[in-house]
């Protein structure tokens, strides 16, 4: 049995391989023509890619990565689809060394776009350090050949640095005055942005459901290659004012206790955290804003400093009640209550279920109920005990991506 299994794994193997090395000539060499563009980034990579899909999808055939798949399949996967498609927008997240190099095999970009760098996956298990991430990720630009073009995010000091490291032409976009494409005059509304897009050739508004003003410098990526590309503004200015928020990401759906909910549960790194706080904080509602937050997973060495960084941040934030849930997000608390919040403010709890009775004591009728931490904590539980669904798992950290809607441990429990 053990040789028939290893055959079988060798055989997979090889369909594996032999899959890849097709995609790699079907897109560099039956579709050759076909502009390809690489995204990576440790924050607002999946965003960015949406947008910059919808702008080009607008102006001609599109092929874009699938946001549910994993990217080691997802890259050779994809360059098979391609058809008629003037563009192929690739993401290409990396967990481990030197699978940035392994993306390389396939996708060889004309334009690629590095969005931020946090510590996510910087512990040991993963890339050990944030001179890793940086490192990995710079693979995407140092790829690049002359002529071909460098799309970064200039407000990042860790993206900013790389401008040495790549041949090709160097794009800054943000919402700071060094970008030569940025944002401005943003309005943050609880049905989505608008702003003001500065280009090196023009200025125009910009209308779209995306919520929370990090959003804006995510949008002015897809500007900066629309730009480039040749994509009128009005097609432009269209695609972005029917783009969608996807899913666990800052979207929002009808809440449990007749509250309304933000979900942005499905990822959760400092960057974003911070994004999606002051989101909460910027919006102007009449009842109360809460927030329930988990740990943000994968940090590294750094994990407890970044857990009290967003303490420290939510001091600073008009957001009624935070309560953290479990394991390192007690570091939360102490750098919120380090710098003056009320101890009434923001309270530890042990797990989901302590989560959904500090909620439930607290919320009314009209409250904004704000969800953020790592998929696998798997926050949507506090919702589905608010909403009376039956669940016996409070694992802090579990192994299943799959919602717990759908997960056989909801109701006896997960035991690690």
């Amino acid at each position: 049995m053990a040789i028939m299994a290893a055959s079988m794994e060798s055989l997979r193997d090889f369909a594996r391989q032999a899959r890849r090395g097709l995609a790699a000539f079907w897109l560099n060499t039956i579709h050759a023509r076909t502009v390809q563009i690489g995204i990576t980034g440790s924050y607002g990579k999946t965003s960015t890619t949406h947008a910059i899909a919808a702008v080009l999808a607008a102006h001609a055939p599109t092929l874009t990565t699938d946001v549910n798949l994993d990217t080691i399949y997802n890259i050779p996967i994809t360059a098979l689809r391609l058809r008629n498609h003037r563009y192929a927008v690739f993401e290409a997240g990396i967990d481990r060394p030197n699978e940035m190099s392994f993306h390389l095999e396939i996708v060889q970009p004309d334009i690629s776009v590095i969005t931020g760098i946090a510590p996510v996956h910087a512990d040991a298990d993963h890339l050990g350090s944030v001179e890793n991430i940086i490192r990995e990720k710079r693979k995407l630009i140092e790829a690049l050949q002359p002529g071909q073009r460098a799309i970064l995010h200039i407000d990042d000091p860790n993206v900013r640095d790389m401008t040495s490291y790549t041949q090709g032409d160097v794009i800054g976009y943000g919402q700071s005055p060094k970008a030569d494409f940025r944002a401005e005059s943003i309005t943050v509304r609880p049905t989505g942005l608008a702003f003001t897009a500065v280009t090196p050739d023009s200025t125009f508004p910009i209308q779209t459901p995306l919520l929370g003003r990090h959003n804006a410098t995510n949008i002015m990526a897809a500007v900066a290659i629309g730009c480039s590309l040749g994509v009128p503004v009005e097609t432009m200015q269209a695609a972005l004012a029917d783009l969608e928020p996807l899913r666990g990401r800052l979207n929002i759906e009808p809440g449990p206790l007749g509250t309304t909910l933000i979900n942005d549960a499905l990822r959760a790194n400092t960057a974003s955290t911070r994004a999606g706080l002051t989101f909460l904080d910027d919006l102007t509602i009449e009842g109360r804003r809460i927030a329930v937050l988990g740990e943000m997973g994968e940090i590294g060495e750094t994990a407890v400093e970044e857990h009290a960084a967003i303490g420290e941040h939510i001091a600073g934030l008009d957001i009624d009640l935070t309560v953290c849930v479990g394991g390192l997000t007690r570091h939360i608390v102490e750098g919120a209550v380090a710098r003056g919040l009320p101890t009434d403010r923001i309270q530890f709890v042990s797990d989901v279920h302590q989560a959904a009775e500090a909620v439930a004591n607290y919320a009314r009728a009209g409250d904004i109920l704000y969800l953020k931490g790592s998929l696998l904590r798997h926050l949507e539980r506090v919702r589905l005990i608010l909403e009376g669904w039956e669940v016996g798992c409070t694992v802090e950290s579990c192994p299943f991506y799959h919602q717990c809607t759908a997960c056989e441990y909801r109701i006896p429990g997960y035991i690690p």
